[in-house]
């Protein structure tokens, strides 16, 4: 294989979290009686650093707390996150890869304690040999995280793809000299994801495309 390294992103690439993410930000919305989005508008939006998105949603920082915003998501998406589930046929991939020897990573901008008590929940911590996460709530992005983890783990870049769902992952893959594959079932459109490269519309097409 041409890759011996996946990356993967974590929220809407690994875990199918869109729609709660939604009834999270909607609540919030709710609160301070701004307009509700749909999961079409949400995807039509969503970015990092997600405070730029919160303002373009309504939120008016000169008011409003940043660090109480990012709390009340936390809280509110972790009331829902009980009925959250995995990508569907994600777990022949995560399979398949282990079988051929590829070595799976996940770079998120979830806090790593929470992101590690998602796996174990979910029992796929054992297909990474390496997880990581934030250390804060804030959503800040993934770039100084994705050069700690080069430093951190034998990853050569020229063998890596990283296997996200936004703008984001395909900005974080350039920055860290990886190629990149984008997931069209999670957080931004298939229109905007087409702007940067490949699209899978399901997880099932990422071992045929490899």
């Amino acid at each position: 294989m041409k890759y011996k390294n996946i990356v993967w992103d974590w929220n809407g690439t690994l875990l199918d979290d869109v729609r709660i993410s939604v009834d999270t930000i909607n609540r919030m919305l709710e609160q301070k009686n701004l307009k509700r989005l749909t999961v079409d508008n949400y995807k039509s939006i969503f970015g990092f650093p997600v405070k730029a998105y919160y303002e373009l949603i309504g939120f008016d920082f000169s008011r409003d707390d940043w660090e109480e915003v990012s709390i009340n998501f936390v809280n509110t998406y972790n009331a829902l996150a009980k009925d959250v589930e995995l990508t569907p046929g994600i777990m022949p991939v995560l399979e398949g890869l282990k079988e051929r020897g590829v070595r799976q990573y996940i770079l998120s901008a979830l806090q790593e304690d929470l992101l590690i008590n998602m796996l174990e929940r979910f029992h796929i911590r054992g297909y990474f040999d390496g997880v990581c996460g934030s250390n804060n709530i804030y959503a800040d992005g993934k770039v100084a995280r994705g050069e700690e983890m080069l430093r951190t783990f034998p990853i050569d870049p020229s063998e890596t793809l990283m296997v996200g769902d936004t703008l984001h992952d395909a900005e974080v893959a350039e920055a860290l000299g990886f190629d990149v594959c984008l997931y069209s079932g999670g957080h931004n459109s298939a229109e905007r994801l087409r702007e940067k490269g490949m699209v899978l519309e399901q997880m099932g097409q990422l071992l045929v495309a490899l």
